[in-house]
């Protein structure tokens, strides 16, 4: 009988070896790069989207959070869309550092201008780092940073080589209604350096198109007192543009330096007493530079922004890209996105991509990887590429089930067809 077992404990493990076999992916070569793409409409909700990790995307054109909360069999999902429009991927190393401060959505995170690299951040943390994902390779590399308990990757330099960061001597929550403010720490990336800046009311910066220069914003006591100054890198000069209001994001700056994009901002209706980080109505535009480059500064803008009302890149053609909310049936709330080019001379918004079914699995942190986007171009995929199927931990789970059952069915087999050692003695 022990022949029997062990015989069958073989047949069992080589089945499950098989079966993994069988279901590995493989090598998998990332997408080649070409012309940034976002599809017509943004590909659903799915569990069925494998990770960076397990299969690199290659470079991306979007990074978001899919789903909001936790429900059964569900979970808030940080995705990347490959530049052309047809690949998503989960940005594990993002997912995998959310807290209980951040209800289970991924870690703060923020997509590269040329959409090559995703910094992860965190919420809490008593070892303040950031970690670089390589979208090509799907490797992660870490790197420390001096303070902080907590970690926002706010801004890349356009290069891809500098990220600033807002360094946090508390755990900050995100869902407080207040902006989290910080000093910003500047990581050269080359020589794996954290040059602080001083002060520690920052609440949003952008670099400029040379990455000398950071647009900073300063927090008030309410959104209509704070201030825009731009701070020289290299000498620590700072010059107050004499705006308020918010920065439009990372790519607030224009790629020919010459216009500074802010989000025009009203009271949101909080209770007397609680924050108010104000709402989107539009754009408005300063000229950066000093003495003045005597730029045309286009009038400012109303416009239906969704989310934070950032500025997501700038066409060849003079543009911006924004999300704009798609007015429905619901007066209360927007029923879907779309991702749109802006002309400057208030013109109507062009619409590129539509993110609908906002009710069931919500999309926000939108970001594009704003130095590809001067042509952006509009697909519409014949197939979604969600990665190798099915994923490491599914592939593990069908080996174990494989090699159990084959090991029943061959250990059931083997007693029947062996001689019975008392009642058939060998001969």
């Amino acid at each position: 009988m022990r022949v029997v077992g062990g015989l069958s404990w073989v047949v069992g493990l080589g089945a499950a070896a098989i079966a993994i076999a069988l279901t590995s992916p493989g090598d998998v070569a990332p997408a080649e790069p070409g012309e940034a793409a976002v599809p017509r409409d943004l590909a659903a909700y799915s569990h069925l989207t494998g990770s960076v990790t397990s299969s690199a995307p290659g470079a991306a054109v979007a990074l978001f959070q899919h789903g909001w909360g936790v429900e059964l069999f569900d979970f808030p999902q940080a995705v990347v869309l490959g530049a052309g429009g047809d690949a998503y991927r989960r940005v594990d190393a993002a997912e995998d550092r959310a807290s209980a401060a951040s209800q289970g959505d991924p870690a703060p995170m923020l997509l590269s201008p040329d959409g090559t690299k995703v910094a992860v951040g965190d919420h809490e943390t008593a070892d303040p780092d950031v970690v670089v994902v390589d979208l090509l390779t799907g490797e992660a590399t870490s790197h420390s940073l001096p303070t902080g308990q907590s970690v926002l990757p706010v801004a890349w330099s356009r290069d891809g080589t500098t990220l600033a960061h807002l360094l946090s001597p508390e755990p900050t929550n995100p869902y407080t209604g207040e902006r989290i403010a910080g000093e910003v720490g500047v990581l050269d990336l080359g020589d794996d350096s954290t040059d602080l800046l001083p002060g520690d009311d920052v609440t949003a910066v952008a670099f400029s198109p040379g990455g000398t220069e950071l647009a900073v914003e300063r927090a008030g006591t309410s959104f209509t007192d704070a201030r825009i100054s731009v701070v020289d890198l290299a000498g620590g000069g700072t010059r107050d543009l004499g705006t308020v209001g918010a920065l439009a994001g990372p790519a607030a700056w224009s790629p020919d330096g010459q216009l500074l994009a802010t989000t025009t901002l009203e009271p949101s209706g909080a209770p007397a007493g609680a924050p108010d980080p104000g709402m989107p109505t539009g754009l408005a535009f300063v000229d950066p530079s000093a003495p003045s480059s005597g730029a045309d500064v286009p009038d400012p803008m109303e416009l239906p922004l969704a989310e934070a009302g950032r500025v997501l890149g700038w066409t060849d053609a003079g543009e911006v890209v924004a999300l704009l909310e798609v007015a429905g049936d619901d007066p209360c709330c927007a029923e879907a996105y779309d991702l749109s080019r802006v002309p400057l001379d208030g013109a109507a918004p062009q619409p590129l991509m539509r993110i609908s079914d906002l009710g069931s699995y919500g999309v926000g942190r939108f970001q594009l990887a704003s130095a590809t986007v001067g042509d952006l171009q509009v697909v519409t995929p014949g197939e979604v590429d969600r990665g190798p199927w099915p994923p490491p931990w599914l592939r593990g789970g069908l080996a174990l089930l494989v090699g159990l059952l084959v090991w029943l069915v061959s250990r059931w087999v083997l007693r029947l067809t062996s001689p019975d050692p008392v009642t058939d003695p060998p001969r």
